[in-house]
């Protein structure tokens, strides 16, 4: 005669019940592993919520849903339309443009130029434009054009190294804010 189990109310689902309980002690001690090793690591922590605002606004939606190419390609454009946006031209390409905008020259009709007037060491001021139109066209050239021309496949980007270019473009962006713009004086030959 075969054996008959005897069930008790709640019991149908003890396995399960089990299996929760056990995972969240597992969760509570490796939130509690995490701490003790955290506090080992002195290693500053980036955050993309505390990056610049532009670029993490572009970025964010794409990056939520598992796409930091795609992320790095928004925050890119962002950064080009901040600069097309402050010098007021669309002209050019964003090469081209962050090139003109960091000139040595006098500005032109049409064609202002970022300045970083605030610095009053004047190698310190031209140390800073010389910087600022490098890393610009570095950030274009080499975080911009490889997530915008080549093939998802060809170039995919791993959440840290995305981080890295987000970060690139969110100083790149905080320059452009911090230059003053100088336009062309008509009074000036």
């Amino acid at each position: 005669m075969a054996r008959r189990e005897r069930t008790t109310p709640g019991c149908e689902f003890r396995a399960e019940r089990d299996a929760c309980l056990r995972l969240r002690a597992r969760i509570a001690s490796s939130e509690e592993i995490e701490a003790l090793f955290a506090q080992h690591d002195a290693a500053p922590r980036l955050s993309a919520g505390q990056m610049h605002e532009l670029v993490w606004r572009a970025a964010s939606a794409q990056w939520s849903t598992g796409h930091p190419h795609e992320a790095v390609l928004a925050a890119a454009k962002a950064a080009s339309s901040r600069l097309q946006e402050k010098l007021g031209r669309r002209d050019l390409s964003d090469v081209k443009l962050v090139q003109e905008a960091s000139s040595e020259k006098s500005p032109e009709p049409g064609r202002p130029r970022l300045r970083f007037a605030e610095i009053a060491d004047e190698q310190t001021r031209e140390s800073m434009r010389q910087g600022v139109m490098s890393f610009g066209i570095g950030c274009f050239r080499a975080v911009r054009n490889p997530v915008g021309h080549l093939p998802n496949e060809q170039h995919e980007l791993g959440s840290q190294a995305a981080l890295e270019r987000l970060a690139a473009l969110s100083l790149l962006v905080a320059w452009i804010d911090e230059a003053s713009l100088e336009c062309h004086d008509p009074a000036v030959p």
